[in-house]
This record gives C-alpha cells, sequence and structure tokens, in this order.
C-alpha cells in the first residue's frame, strides 16, 4: 500500500470523527481547523514533516467550484505560484450534492544536492466521496536552515467571503536571521526585512460553476 493509498484509508477511518466535530456549528458555512488526537496525529506525522488539515462546510450547498495553491514570497516579493486545483461541486442539475469538503496540505523538506526542496501536496475530499490533487516543489540554494514558523491564518467566521481568495496557512524560514517575529500576513505580502521565506497556502470558494 502506498503513503497516499494509506492516507486516504485513514481519511475515511476518521470522516466519521470529523462529522462529530462539523454538527457542532450552526453557522450555515464556516472554515476550521480539524482536531485530531494524539493517534491520529501520530498517523498524519507519517505522511510528512508538516500538515494543515481543515474543513469548509456550507449548509446551503451553494458552492460550486472550489481552487486551492500555494505562492512563494522572498520577503515580501512574490517568486512563484503553484497548485491552482481546481475542481467543481454541487452541479445544480443533481439531487444530491456536498455539505462539506475537507482539505489536507502536506510540506515536506528534502537536500538534493546544492539545492533545499520545499515540496508537497494539495488535496480534495468531498464527504461524496470524489477527490483531487496536486503536488508542488519549490527549490532555492542549499544554506542552513534557520528559524522557523508556521500556522493557520484563519479563525472560525461566521460566513466565509465566496469568490475571494483567502489565505489559510503558512510556513516561514528566516535564514539571515536567527530569530521570527509574531507572523503577519499584511507585512509578508509587501517588501519588507522580517520574512524571508513565506510559503502562502490559499483557497477560493465559489458560487461560479467551473468553465470548461
Amino acid at each position: 500500500m502506498s503513503k497516499w493509498s494509506f492516507f486516504i484509508l485513514c481519511l475515511l477511518i476518521l470522516s466519521g470523527c470529523d462529522s462529530l466535530i462539523s454538527s457542532k456549528t450552526s453557522n450555515q458555512s464556516s472554515i476550521r481547523e480539524i482536531a485530531l488526537s494524539e493517534n491520529e496525529e501520530v498517523i498524519f506525522s507519517l505522511l510528512a514533516d508538516r500538515i494543515f488539515y481543515f474543513e469548509f462546510q456550507d449548509r446551503t450547498k451553494q458552492f460550486q467550484s472550489i481552487e486551492i495553491g500555494v505562492e512563494y514570497y522572498y520577503y515580501g516579493e512574490l517568486v512563484e505560484s503553484m497548485g491552482g486545483l481546481k475542481m467543481g461541486a454541487n452541479d445544480p442539475e443533481l439531487d444530491s450534492g456536498d455539505e462539506r469538503v475537507r482539505l489536507l496540505f502536506t510540506i515536506d523538506s528534502n537536500e538534493e544536492g546544492q539545492e533545499l526542496l520545499l515540496d508537497g501536496s494539495l488535496r480534495l475530499l468531498f464527504d461524496s466521496g470524489s477527490s483531487g490533487s496536486t503536488d508542488y516543489s519549490f527549490s532555492r540554494d542549499l544554506v542552513e536552515r534557520g528559524a522557523n514558523s508556521w500556522g493557520y491564518l484563519f479563525e472560525e467566521q461566521e460566513e466565509v467571503i465566496l469568490d475571494k481568495k483567502m489565505y489559510s496557512a503558512y510556513f516561514v524560514e528566516n535564514i539571515e536571521k536567527d530569530y521570527m517575529r509574531s507572523f503577519d500576513l499584511d507585512v509578508a505580502l509587501q517588501p519588507n526585512t522580517d520574512f524571508e521565506h513565506v510559503y502562502l497556502y490559499y483557497i477560493e470558494i465559489s458560487e461560479k460553476p467551473l468553465v470548461d
């Protein structure tokens, strides 16, 4: 069994636990982290160095497409954007639909020759069983590793703004400095001297269907 086949199996096993978490919110739409038990964290740690695991829920089933991706910034300057995975959802001509989609973003770092590769996978899993994934990889000259920080960039919201890119998670590493200030998204998105290598993971949810 491959690592990712094992991952899909884990998600199916954990789906019951996720349903309990989702039932706690009365909001029509929300986006939030899926909490893991200690045993679940051990399982997921086998997949990657770091993971972001969260869900988007829309009880009205109004969303018709979702896009996910990751952007790499160097001191606030956009260097490269990857991923851009788009999937359709909730076809109005069909009776069934999805209230929820789970998202898993993984991060791995590997040394290859004189380069450091930061790569991973971006995955979507709908409650109906459909899923999609895309891989990404960024490279830079290999130097000593520095201070780093990572985390989520959202709080549970009453309503999610549709048709707008929302940064959901980040990973930042400073090589030239041996310290890290508290992460500030507004600062990181413009030229600055505080955040050297920044990787921003985004999600965009839309009421508009995908166009072929």
